[in-house]
């Protein structure tokens, strides 16, 4: 821990007992404090790291995206919608015999403008999140690992997942008449651990 956190919780637990609360009122509030001291400087950590970072290049994230999965082939890449120079991303579309579609995009969040590009992804990985109506449903959830957004319309069958890998790339798959067992098969087959490679 470092010293500033320590002074702090010490300067905390001195005020907490100085007040007249009850010992399990200053129990909790103690607790949650600790909590909340640890997690606000790995915020912090994460954006400086990903601010000093050098973000791999487009052609580095092209050559990520694979170009089978399962059964379905890459098509074409897609272009960036990403206007920042210094912001890596790529995409690609896929698509198997039955003309169903997979829709791949991956960006980078190293660079001093890198968080504005993952801050969706970001905000999958640390809210809760769930809404569900007749048309379909918006929800975060855990799977396989991961801390997802995912996003279903049932009326066009369509599967909308995000991601936050090694708190730095943002990843985002489509899904056009699959199911949701043959989407989570096609995003278990991203070989993601390559990414700490680039």
């Amino acid at each position: 821990m470092k010293p500033q956190k320590a002074y702090f919780i010490i300067l905390l637990l001195f005020f907490i007992w100085s007040c007249n609360t009850n010992k399990k009122e200053s129990k909790e509030i103690l607790q949650e404090t600790v909590k909340a001291v640890k997690k606000v400087p790995k915020s912090n950590d994460f954006r400086e790291r990903l601010k000093t970072t050098e973000p791999t290049t487009e052609a580095q994230l092209q050559n990520w995206l694979p170009e089978n999965l399962g059964d379905f082939k890459r098509e074409t890449f897609t272009t960036s919608r990403i206007s920042q120079n210094d912001i890596a991303s790529a995409g690609a579309i896929y698509k198997n015999d039955e003309n169903h579609k997979l829709e791949i995009s991956i960006v980078d969040g190293a660079s001093k403008d890198g968080l504005l590009a993952i801050n969706t992804h970001y905000m999958a990985q640390n809210m809760k999140h769930s809404n569900t109506n007749s048309s379909g449903y918006e929800k975060t959830y855990e799977r396989n690992g991961l801390k997802v957004l995912e996003t279903y319309v049932k009326k066009d069958n369509f599967y909308r997942v995000l991601f936050l890998y090694d708190m730095r790339f943002g990843i985002t798959v489509e899904s056009y008449g699959l199911s949701n067992d043959e989407l989570w098969h096609a995003i278990k087959k991203l070989d993601k651990s390559e990414l700490n490679n680039l």
